[in-house]
């Protein structure tokens, strides 16, 4: 099994799909698998669209591993969802029978996938979610874009920090981010950010602390680019699991990014923090 990694889809699953199908060499149906790092977009209406856009995801032959991001419902909140043990991953998942090539991940789950030990977490704020609910309020609807679970509560976040203290992860994929990771160049200037809620960043900065890790990688932010090092943000781009984990071998090896690597949009921040 190959294992690619990409970031927020919001619903376009099918063209970032199409995307590695069209750029992949040797592609063989069922032998790929994508994660996807939060808001997929497929657990978002609650309704017909999002039973349309699975069914068209199931044509494809790849299999989804979906981190849960904060514009989408929880896999636990959808009709129909089940948890199974998934031996790709050697751990429990969250599908649907009627798609089974569409699996999310556990917030605070551990995996082995592609011989990798893997965590993953989801959750976010949503910054525009007053905007969502005065947008719904105006035109009298019920749905709102907005969901009130979207990021882990107290004692989520507790019982997941007592689960993996002590740990080592060679990847750890979230769709937010630790605090000091946080990309304040791509913060939308119309947000005052003294009303985001900054919750689950801080977590996650006291949970790195917790942890070893070799690779950290996130959505959210909505651009590609290394982070800082062996910390890369995913949005459009697509990569292979195998390709991250041997660049910052070489990376912790020579010091620098070499070959191709070196070329990579990398943040400004990216010898900082």
């Amino acid at each position: 099994m190959k294992w690619l990694i990409t970031g927020d889809t919001h619903g376009k699953v099918a063209e970032r799909l199409e995307n590695i199908i069209t750029n992949m060499k040797n592609f063989k149906p069922n032998e790929v698998s994508l994660i996807i790092l939060g808001d997929v977009g497929l657990n978002y209406w609650g309704n017909k669209t999002d039973i349309k856009n699975k069914k068209i995801c199931e044509i494809y032959g790849i299999y989804l591993y979906c981190i849960r991001g904060n514009h989408e419902m929880r896999p636990t909140d959808v009709k129909g969802m089940v948890t199974i043990f998934d031996e790709n991953v050697n751990g429990l998942i969250h599908y649907e029978e009627e798609y089974p090539h569409i699996r999310y991940f556990l917030d605070g789950g551990s995996y082995v996938i592609n011989g990798y030990n893997v965590l993953t977490i989801g959750g976010a704020f949503s910054v525009d979610k007053e905007w969502r609910l005065a947008n719904a309020k105006a035109n009298n609807r019920s749905f709102s874009g907005w969901f009130e679970n979207e990021q882990l509560d107290d004692f989520e976040r507790e019982k997941i920090t007592e689960y993996i203290r002590g740990n080592h992860y060679d990847f750890v994929f979230t769709h937010t981010c630790p605090y000091e990771w946080m990309p304040t160049d791509l913060f939308l200037p119309m947000i005052d950010q003294s009303s985001v809620d900054k919750t689950m960043e801080e977590w996650l900065s006291d949970l790195r602390n917790e942890i070893s890790y070799d690779v950290w990688c996130f959505g959210h932010y909505h651009t590609n680019r290394i982070e800082k090092p062996f910390v890369e943000q995913y949005y459009e781009y697509w990569e292979d699991l195998d390709i991250i984990a041997k660049r910052w071998k070489d990376f912790r090896k020579n010091g620098k990014l070499t070959g191709n690597d070196a070329y990579l949009p990398k943040s400004p921040f990216f010898y900082e923090h």
